[in-house]
C-alpha cells in the first residue's frame, strides 16, 4: 500500500467533503452534487476511514495544530455569492483561506461572537438550545428559515450578504474575543 498515495486521495476526499474543488480550491456551489447531504456525510466517512487507515500505519500521525489564526489580509479572498449562507458555510469559506498547520474556525466560536455583541441570543425552545437573531441581528440582514429535510423539520439561521461583509470586516473583533476566551481558561 502507498502511503503517499492513500494521503493524497484523504486531501481530495477531506476538500470535496467540504464543498471544496480539490482541484482548483474554490467552493463549488451549493447544487453541486458534492454539497448533497448524503454524499457529503460519506465524504466525511470516508475521510475518517481513511486517517484511521494512515494513523494505524504510522506514517500520518497527526502533528499537533497551532490555535486558529488567520491573516487578515487574506479574508479579501473570503467566497461571497448572490447566496445568503447559514454559520456553517460561511465558517467552511473562512478555514477554506487558513494554513493546513492551524485549527479550523468553529461556527459554535463565531456564534458565541455573535451572541457576546448582542446579535445572537441564546434560547431555550423544547429543551432545546437554540441561537437566534436579536431583533438587532434581524435589521442587520440575519433571519430564521424552517426548513423540511431527510431528518425532519428544522430552522436555520441563515445570513444576507451585508451580515456575512459585517462578520469579515469585524473579523478582528472575533479574533480577540476568542483570544480572550483562550486566556480565561
Amino acid at each position: 500500500m502507498d502511503l503517499e498515495i492513500l494521503k493524497h486521495a484523504k486531501d481530495y476526499i477531506e476538500k470535496m467533503a467540504n464543498g471544496i474543488n480539490p482541484l482548483t480550491g474554490e467552493k463549488v456551489p451549493d447544487s453541486d452534487l458534492i454539497n448533497n447531504i448524503r454524499i457529503s456525510r460519506c465524504l466525511f466517512y470516508v475521510n475518517g476511514v481513511l486517517s484511521d487507515v494512515l494513523l494505524k500505519n504510522g506514517r500520518s500521525r497527526k502533528t499537533k495544530k497551532l490555535p486558529f489564526t488567520l491573516d487578515l489580509e487574506l479574508l479579501g479572498k473570503f467566497a461571497y455569492t448572490g447566496e445568503d449562507l447559514s454559520i456553517s458555510k460561511i465558517v467552511q469559506r473562512i478555514n477554506v483561506l487558513k494554513s493546513d498547520d492551524v485549527k479550523n474556525l468553529k461556527a459554535t466560536d463565531v456564534c458565541d461572537w455573535l451572541i457576546s455583541i448582542g446579535l445572537l441570543e441564546e434560547v431555550l425552545i423544547n429543551g432545546s438550545k437554540r441561537n437566534l437573531p436579536t431583533e438587532t441581528g434581524k435589521s442587520m440582514g440575519m433571519y430564521t428559515e424552517h426548513r423540511i429535510g431527510n431528518f425532519g423539520e428544522y430552522d436555520i439561521v441563515l445570513y444576507k450578504r451585508e451580515m456575512q461583509e459585517f462578520i469579515i470586516d469585524n473579523f478582528q473583533g472575533l479574533m480577540e474575543f476568542l483570544k480572550g476566551c483562550k486566556d480565561e481558561k
